[in-house]
């Protein structure tokens, strides 16, 4: 046996059993880090990603257009576009009807002073040899524009969560169900014209008898003052469109960074003609309703609003009045035909911070904005992932030396220890 100087056979104290039992523990400690560090670095591949992960990824990059996912947006866009073309046809068409009607001029189908949606639609249909093909066009234009109004009413799209709870109702869930309603009624019209001979088009205009019909019981002239009510409400919003431009908030136009600063002008300012023209004709049809319950009198063989615009056709200065009207929805129907190519669809928050907390993408990029951004943001998203990945590899490594060399020095010094202890 080796003579050894210094406490031979000495027993362990206290002290160093409780070190011993700390570098043990801590050992243990920094073994469950390592694993709980190389598990984090493995589940950041894309590939061991659950469901459930990519689904919050998703939500969090979300547009400031309310979520709607990538492979729906475009769906939803296409809707939006042939949808207004249809509209800016119906109200363009409108507008020519009202100017042929002051200058005395006749139009076919039985379409002559039938300035409205109706009158749009006769006219439409009484081309020769194209009529019919004509109509089916537009009502499959104006069935998609009531399939995007009336997803917008459902999901609410474009209210935004600066806005009152009642207003983002009035504005994006109401509103855009009731233009959803009335182009049904549209709609519904056109196929039935379709089916129709112009002689049975001509007699199914003639049989018109609203509002009349409706002032001869009390229900009926309920039903009229809150018609005449509905119109003048939506004057109000066409007004406040026209002179507010709330509606240039909807344009791609309304960017700081639009190239062509004249184009948004002359879009802006067409925008303001046209809501304003569309004012005054809601104006004219709930004067029309008051003046219904007052003195009941048939439209005829015209719908509600060609009756509400031919009774400024009898002085110069309803004519003067009439032509400036006729031009407004000219335009009008330009602008909303433009509407296509302008506007963003889906509707966006006007102050951009949806209601739904949606948050915007990586850092605002919005790729129907700034597609470009867009996809150079996704590559250094990629590289900051793969340098982040390659940051957590390393460290494990480094971890993973300080371990071992941990343990070389306590199974070093746990030999010093034995040796001592013989």
């Amino acid at each position: 046996m080796r003579f050894l100087p210094f406490s031979l056979n000495r027993k362990r104290s206290v002290h160093d059993n409780a070190q011993e039992e700390s570098e043990k523990n801590a050992t243990a400690q920094h073994v469950v880090d390592m694993d709980q560090a190389s598990h984090d670095v493995d589940s950041s591949d894309p590939n061991s990603e659950p469901a459930a992960t990519e689904k919050q990824e998703e939500k969090r990059r979300s547009r400031w257009t309310g979520g709607v996912s990538s492979k729906n947006r475009r769906l939803v866009r296409i809707f939006g576009q042939v949808g207004f073309c249809a509209k800016g046809m119906v109200y363009g068409i409108i507008g020519v009807l009202i100017l042929t009607n002051v200058s005395g001029q006749e139009t076919p189908n039985n379409s002559t002073g039938n300035e409205s949606p109706q009158g749009a639609f006769l006219l439409l249909g009484g081309i020769p040899g194209i009529g019919r093909p004509v109509l089916i066009v537009m009502a499959i234009g104006l069935l998609t524009y009531i399939i995007w109004r009336m997803w917008e009413a459902v999901t609410g799209q474009g209210s935004d969560k600066s806005f009152s709870k009642k207003k983002n109702f009035f504005r994006y869930r109401l509103s855009p169900f009731v233009s959803g309603l009335v182009y049904i009624a549209y709609t519904y019209y056109i196929i039935k014209m379709i089916f129709e001979t112009p002689e049975e088009q001509a007699q199914t205009a003639s049989n018109n008898q609203f509002p009349a019909s409706w002032a001869t019981t009390k229900l009926g002239m309920a039903g009229l003052g809150v018609v005449g009510v509905a119109f003048i409400i939506a004057t109000i919003t066409q007004l406040i469109n026209g002179i507010g431009g709330g509606f240039i908030r909807d344009l791609k136009t309304s960017e700081p960074d639009f190239p062509r600063k004249w184009e948004a002008l002359i879009v802006h300012i067409a925008g303001r003609i046209g809501f304003l023209a569309r004012a005054g004709v809601f104006c004219l049809v709930s004067a029309f309703m008051w003046k219904t319950l007052k003195d009941p009198i048939p439209s005829g063989n015209v719908s509600v609003v060609a009756k509400s615009i031919s009774t400024l056709n009898t002085n110069d200065g309803g004519k003067f009045f009439l032509v400036i009207l006729g031009v407004g929805l000219v335009i009008y129907g330009v602008f909303a035909i433009s509407n296509a190519h302008y506007k963003y669809f889906p509707t966006p928050p006007p102050n951009r911070t949806p209601e739904r907390d949606i948050e915007l993408g990586e850092h605002g990029v919005d790729p129907d904005r700034d597609p470009q951004g867009a996809e150079e943001e996704i590559q250094r998203m990629k590289k900051e992932k793969k340098e982040q990945k390659k940051a957590a590899l390393k460290g494990l490594k480094s971890d993973e030396d300080n371990l071992r060399r941990t343990q070389l020095e306590m199974q070093k010094s746990a030999k010093t220890r034995s040796s001592l202890d013989l």
